[in-house]
């Protein structure tokens, strides 16, 4: 690859500017950094693959060598931009603004990280960006501590989400049905996950006589459910009994997930698809699995199977 002109006419320094690094050919093979505070040097092509550490005036910040990086310069990627902080603002009243504050903190949040992601790779929205096939779909609850991505360790397009107050599923509701035929029909997704968490707010509000506005329409499957397994959910110490109930909301979605047609079409394509109930353990962290994965139509009552179109 050869460094042209226009190549260096995109630094935001005049010229190019060239520095030998004796250890250069050692990152390129083992990943050892190199630390430096030359700022102003000139990526050249044979520096591809090694790995820098590069002062930014308050810090050493990482700096992966790529193809697209050759012309420019090793500072343009170790960015001096001090972290963004944010200030209060007065309301009419005279009083700071909490919610300013809060969303100033995100805003500013969300530039910082996208930043630091752009230093270590240049190419990551650039790729994020074309496109995606997740293999996981995920109906959570729409809590506030359901970071699915940071909870399960997996990076942006990795799984579809659809999230409501207590994961509930009803078969009629326009919203769930869209979002889990999208994911089956066009994205083709793998895996249904339907996830309950302990401690559930909705599972609670459900088994409580206290009113929650509108709310109280979207629970009242919650509350039939609490009534068809009384018993069994009174039986236990009344600290789980809550927890109970949501692992029968969890099982009662994936039995609605798996007699859905578009679940039954996929079936019949031959392709692979699983649904399965998942508790998060808020206390620990921990995912718990109940054991209930749905993997295809012999698992489902005959009354729900669906015939393809051929066999009618």
């Amino acid at each position: 690859m050869r460094t042209t002109a226009a190549a260096f006419a995109r630094s935001v320094w005049k010229g190019p500017f060239f520095v030998h690094f004796p250890k250069l050919q050692e990152s390129v093979k083992t990943g050892k950094p190199i630390m430096t505070k030359v700022r102003a040097c000139t990526i050249m092509p044979h520096m591809v693959g090694a790995k820098f550490m590069v002062h930014n005036g308050h810090r050493y910040l990482p700096v992966n060598v790529t193809e697209e990086m050759v012309g420019r310069k090793l500072g343009e990627f170790s960015h001096t931009r001090k972290p963004f902080t944010y200030r209060l603002t007065k309301n009419n009243n005279g009083t700071m603004s909490a919610q300013s504050s809060t969303i100033c903190k995100i805003i500013g949040s969300n530039k910082e990280w996208v930043a630091n992601v752009q230093a270590k790779n240049p190419e990551y929205f650039k790729n994020l960006a074309k496109g995606q096939s997740p293999k996981v779909l995920w109906i959570g609850c729409s809590d506030s501590r359901m970071a699915v991505d940071l909870l399960t360790g997996t990076q942006p397009g990795d799984v579809f989400v659809h999230r409501n107050i207590a994961n509930r599923i009803p078969s009629e509701d326009l919203n769930a049905l869209s979002v889990i035929e999208y994911a089956v029909k066009h994205l083709k997704v793998e895996h249904v996950v339907v996830a309950g968490h302990t401690g559930c707010g909705g599972v609670k509000a459900a088994m409580s006589n206290d009113s929650v506005g509108i709310l109280d329409h979207w629970l009242r499957p919650i509350k039939d459910l609490y009534l068809a397994n009384e018993a069994e959910i009174n039986a236990l110490p009344e600290h789980e009994r809550a927890d109970k109930l949501g692992e029968l909301n969890v099982i009662q979605g994936v039995s609605t997930v798996s007699k859905l047609p578009v679940v039954h079409e996929a079936w019949n394509e031959g392709r692979e698809l699983q649904v399965h109930g998942w508790v998060l353990q808020l206390g620990s962290g921990l995912i718990k699995d109940l054991e209930i994965s749905v993997a295809g139509p012999k698992q489902v009552e005959s009354i729900y199977k669906l015939n393809s179109p051929a066999e009618h």
